[in-house]
This record gives structure tokens, C-alpha cells and sequence, in this order.
């Protein structure tokens, strides 16, 4: 989402930080995305979990023009969303779902830093461990409203933008989002026998696949950029 309430969806899932293109808006973005657990299997616990995204692009401002770099060395920060948001047109800075629920905070409302990334190469992944706030949603203790995505150093006077895959851009749908969670079962002895699961983004169906044991379970996931 923009740092501002004339635009709401960014294609890709952008985290942005530190220009002006004009002299009305900074232009920091915020990427929000949230899968739908639902489908997981109820009884087991989970014992790990991580969320990886494919870096599209990376660049700097020059003043005019975004120019694309080989690699940046930005802190991403990703924090557990606290107020439910609908997404689409409907997400903006100031709105979690626009018209009638503002964001108690502009910006998003998130908890503090689950983990971060510090390097960003085109062409690789970032992943995040998530096992924290996958367990306390999956055994329901805490709300699911997905996650937010942003730089740690939004108003640096050099801009930096990192573009990551999302469904909107689905030329190959392998590097869509992906949460791989671990789930293992457990006994009076806390044996653990582990299984693994993986999440991904799939077309503009914005459903994912989680995989258990040869069989499928569908999943439902959404995304977004808001920005200043």
C-alpha cells in the first residue's frame, strides 16, 4: 500500500522506502499479503514454519527514474498484521477496508518484527522464519490476518525498492509466495513425526496448495502494496 489514499494496489508485492517522486507524497510502500490456513490438517503441532518470496527486481531513485541495481542491502522487516483487511481496491493507508475501518495506526497496525531479511538479489529468494505466529494462528490463539512487509529505514534520503512475485504477476507460478509449514504429531512420550507442508500462490484463482501426504488441500491467500 502507498503512503497515500489515491492508490491502493501495486502489482507486485513492493517494499519501497526513502524518495519523492513529487513534492505531495513520500513514497513509501508497504507490501501486505495472508494465507488461509484452514485447510491444514486439525491435531498436530506446528513445529516450523517459514515464508519465502522471489525477488523480481531491486533499485535506487535517481531523481527521476528507478534504476535497477544487482543487489541491495535493505533490512525488510515483516510483522504479524493485527487488524483484519480486505485487500484489492479496498486497502489504503489510512484504510484496512475502505470506506467504514480505518487503520487504528496509518500505515497498517502489525506487531513487532516476527524476523527480516538484509541482502535482496534479483532472481533469488528471501525467506523469513514464521513459525511463532503460524502456531499461535493454527492453534488458534491468536487471529490470522496475514503479514506486513516493510523497510526498516523508510525516509532514507536515497529511495530503494524491492519488487517480490506475487500473483498478479504469474509468468511461472513456481515462484509465487510459498509458506512451507512443518507440522509433527504428538504423543505422551513427545515423539515428533514430522510432515511437510507447502503453501503457494496460484493464478488469479489467489488460491494455494498445501501438499500433505500425496494429498491436496486448497488454500485462499491475498496480497497487496500499500504506500504512503
Amino acid at each position: 500500500m502507498r503512503n497515500n489514499d489515491d492508490a491502493s494496489i501495486e502489482q507486485p508485492t513492493v517494499v519501497t522506502s526513502g524518495h519523492r517522486i513529487d513534492t505531495k507524497y513520500p513514497t513509501d510502500e508497504r507490501g501486505l499479503l495472508k494465507f488461509d490456513l484452514s485447510s491444514l490438517p486439525e491435531g498436530y503441532r506446528v513445529k516450523e514454519a517459514v515464508l519465502s518470496l522471489y525477488v523480481i527486481g531491486v533499485y535506487t531513485w535517481d531523481g527521476s527514474a528507478w534504476i535497477p541495481e544487482t543487489e541491495l542491502f535493505r533490512t525488510i522487516e515483516l510483522r504479524a498484521i493485527t487488524t483484519d483487511w480486505l485487500g484489492w481496491s479496498f486497502t489504503y493507508w489510512t484504510y484496512a477496508t475502505f470506506p467504514h475501518k480505518p487503520w487504528k495506526n496509518p500505515g497498517g497496525d502489525f506487531a513487532p518484527p516476527t524476523d527480516v531479511v538484509r541482502r535482496e538479489t534479483p532472481g533469488t529468494w528471501n525467506s523469513w522464519k514464521v513459525t511463532t505466529d503460524v502456531r499461535a494462528w493454527y492453534d488458534g490463539k491468536k487471529p490470522n490476518y496475514g503479514w506486513l512487509l516493510k523497510d526498516a529505514s523508510e525516509g532514507d534520503k536515497v529511495g530503494c525498492r524491492v519488487e517480490y512475485m506475487n500473483w498478479f504477476y504469474v509468468y511461472d507460478i513456481s515462484l509465487s509466495p510459498k509458506l512451507e509449514v512443518r507440522l509433527e504429531q504428538e504423543t505422551a512420550t513427545q515423539v515428533s513425526y514430522p510432515e511437510w507442508f507447502a503453501a503457494s500462490m496460484v493464478a488469479v484463482s489467489v488460491a494455494a496448495i498445501v501438499a500433505f501426504r500425496r494429498k491436496l488441500f486448497p488454500l485462499k491467500l491475498s496480497s497487496k502494496s500499500i504506500s504512503r
